[in-house]
């Protein structure tokens, strides 16, 4: 018998070295991009392509209608040059941190900010329809911070089109719906705001924690412009005087008015009024700081089995003056939320008749 030699023929595979020509500073960007995407070298992405494993971003409708906006708009991914869809992701972070700090007076606002944008920015251009979700606290929050960043964005590209992009998505799905005072709902008729206010009062009667909760609640200020009425200098001269001190005047009523002027983005504080003894026994305190705010926050959700903290001391504040002669436009004033001409108004021609109407709308509480 005759064997046949029946082995099969090799198959031998022949390799190619595939090249492009790039311009030197196309190199760094694509080293760049490489590492963004997860791979070392240009053949790890060629391979991953040719598994099918890359690209490895969704390639839904949404992200489709995102790219076209923004070519249409011109706005381009601060590597490449081109739009992308993950354009936010290649921006200068410690640049946009120095930009926040630079805007804001106190480092911790800016912090937040800072730390809502990373962790929302994903969610905000590509399903910003989850952010409704959120709390209304959250929300103004993240329409803040995205501003913010258009804003940057402008400054450093001089392209103002993705501040409009930004707006049109927070009106497109409302996600600022609800975050103003004014917008809200509240069941608080009288009987429940005395109840809830004496509630606060009595988790602390005496000391540095009374002294602040009490001048909270009676200047309806917010965190840190209390802290700022605490350590600003006070100026003596009242007529005219432009500086950026406190003037504050004492009515023989027992009503202290306090000029702040105190403009931190778009958060206004134009005055305030408190009983006098309180703004006195608020301004002997050694120091008024954030970690005591944070105290007395606790002291008031441990008082109050959770109802009430600290930041709705202010709430507390305009629900009592709107529903008082002061009525809507002199709670806003005193809100800080008012135009700037109305605050001045109020100042300089209806200021005593505003201090009065405020003493009556909290004489059951002051005496407390």
């Amino acid at each position: 018998m005759t064997w046949l030699n029946q082995s099969q023929p090799q198959i031998h595979e022949h390799f190619h070295s595939v090249s492009v020509r790039l311009k030197e500073l196309q190199i760094a960007i694509l080293n760049q991009k490489l590492k963004l995407d997860g791979f070392d070298t240009l053949s790890e992405l060629v391979h991953a392509y040719l598994r099918g494993e890359f690209p490895k971003v969704e390639k839904n409708e949404q992200l489709i209608n995102l790219l076209d906006r923004l070519r249409q708009k011109n706005i381009k991914d601060p590597l490449t040059g081109v739009p992308a869809v993950d354009f936010y992701k290649h921006i200068d972070e410690n640049d946009f941190q120095k930009y926040l700090r630079q805007r804001y007076e106190y480092p911790k606002h800016a912090r937040d900010l800072y730390l809502y944008f990373k962790r929302y920015v994903d969610v905000f251009f590509r399903t910003p329809e989850l952010i409704r979700q959120e709390s209304p606290s959250v929300r103004a929050w993240l329409c803040d911070c995205f501003r913010r960043f258009g804003e940057y964005y402008d400054l450093r590209y001089q392209n103002p089109e993705l501040k409009l992009l930004i707006r049109e998505i927070i009106e497109r799905y409302e996600l600022n719906r609800n975050t103003k005072m004014h917008d809200r709902l509240w069941i608080a008729d009288e009987g429940y705001l005395q109840k809830t206010i004496s509630k606060v009062l009595s988790v602390a009667t005496k000391g540095e924690f009374a002294t602040l909760i009490r001048f909270a609640l009676f200047s309806g200020l917010r965190g840190e412009e209390i802290d700022y009425a605490h350590n600003k200098p006070i100026c003596n001269k009242l007529a005219s005087c432009n500086c950026e001190n406190l003037h504050v005047v004492n009515k023989p009523t027992g009503i202290t008015i306090v000029v702040i002027n105190r403009i931190v983005g778009q958060k206004h504080c134009y005055f305030t009024i408190v009983p006098t003894q309180v703004w006195e026994e608020f301004r002997a305190l050694p120091v008024v700081s954030y970690d005591l705010r944070k105290i007395a926050h606790k002291m008031i959700k441990q008082g109050t089995d959770g109802e009430s903290a600290f930041m709705d001391l202010r709430k507390y504040h305009y629900n009592i003056n709107v529903r008082s002669e002061v009525k809507e436009l002199g709670a806003e004033v005193l809100a800080g939320r008012a135009k700037t001409v109305s605050a001045r108004h109020y100042l300089l021609n209806e200021i005593d008749l505003l201090a009065e109407q405020y003493a009556k709308a909290w004489e059951r509480y002051i005496s407390c």
